[in-house]
């Protein structure tokens, strides 16, 4: 089989946080470093249920769209208040 047969399964919040965290990280001010914006994301997903899909190539883009409209409110919230908690108990120069 070849390399485009292949149906990867996503987990479709990650794609959400990981498209959205720079944006937000940038829009609370926060240090942009990879630290923090890892911990940002990191602390985002373990707050948000995991949504398992498989995605062929062709399908991304429009099932990500569906998706980011039936996920959106969720995934800001969970965004905003990891970016509070990471601003107030920053990892970075501990």
């Amino acid at each position: 089989s070849s390399a485009d047969d292949d149906l990867p399964y996503v987990n479709i919040m990650q794609t959400l946080v990981e498209e959205k965290a720079p944006r937000y990280i940038k829009m609370f001010g926060l240090c942009t470093c990879k630290h923090c914006e890892a911990d940002v994301k990191a602390l985002t997903l373990t707050n948000l249920v995991p949504k398992y899909v498989v995605l062929s190539k062709q399908d991304r883009i429009p099932m990500l769209t569906v998706y980011e409209g039936r996920f959106n409110s969720t995934v800001f919230a969970q965004l905003t208040r990891a970016c509070k908690i990471v601003m107030e108990h920053p990892h970075h120069g501990r």
